[in-house]
């Protein structure tokens, strides 16, 4: 349970970092991609950090998933796009895992990349 605490706090974070309270139907869309690009980078910097297995990582990503009602959203985390969100936005937070690096050279593509979701 330590683990989906974590991940829940990483998301949280990310989410409020990213700005996930819009209402419209389009933008619902956007903050739920931004929320599995939260969830899914976060994985992958405890797998790049903390040395978390893939599997480790698969598991923290698919309960987050299921506890948040996000099963009709997850297939596009296979997509191209979402791919390389998760590589930029994992590779911009810092060694815990629980913000952004803002030194790390790919905050702004991150940033950037998130905004264009």
């Amino acid at each position: 349970m330590q683990i989906l605490a974590g991940a829940s706090s990483a998301l949280a974070l990310l989410a409020s970092s990213i700005g996930e309270l819009a209402q419209p139907v389009q933008a619902a869309d956007s903050d739920t991609r931004q929320a599995l690009v939260g969830l899914a980078a976060y994985a992958e910097c405890k797998v790049l950090h903390a040395g978390y297995s893939r599997e480790r990582a698969q598991a923290i990503v698919q309960s987050g998933i299921q506890s948040n009602g996000w099963q009709q959203q997850a297939d596009w985390l296979k997509s191209p796009q979402a791919i390389r969100v998760v590589a930029l936005t994992s590779e911009a937070m810092n060694k815990t895992c629980d913000d952004f690096d803002q030194n790390s050279p790919d905050f702004i593509p991150a940033m950037k990349a998130l905004d264009a979701l």
